[in-house]
């Protein structure tokens, strides 16, 4: 027994502490626990991403806001056209 390594340094050092055989067995254990999750995991398939909120969401002002300013300039350019042609045929000087 005095070839065995851990024999021979337990007799030149003295026995382990209880903690370090404590440690051990905690190593262990989660050892165990994460290789079982590990298991588990692979198991499972990995479930759909769900459509939507994930996304960033569209620029909306584009087309909408060019319809405005559209349609604005367009009303400007019509009433400054009337109020020309109304005010010239009351007699009104612009």
């Amino acid at each position: 027994m005095s070839d065995n390594p851990r024999v021979a340094y337990m007799l030149q050092h003295g026995p382990l502490p209880h903690w370090v055989k404590v440690a051990r067995q905690q190593r262990e254990q989660k050892a165990q626990e994460a290789q079982r999750a590990a298991d588990a995991a692979q198991a499972e398939p990995e479930p759909d991403l769900p459509r939507g909120r994930h996304r960033a969401p569209r620029r909306w002002w584009g087309w909408p806001a060019t319809a405005i300013s559209s349609t604005l300039l367009l009303g400007l350019t019509t009433l400054e056209t009337l109020g020309r042609t109304l005010t010239h045929e009351i007699g009104i000087p612009t």
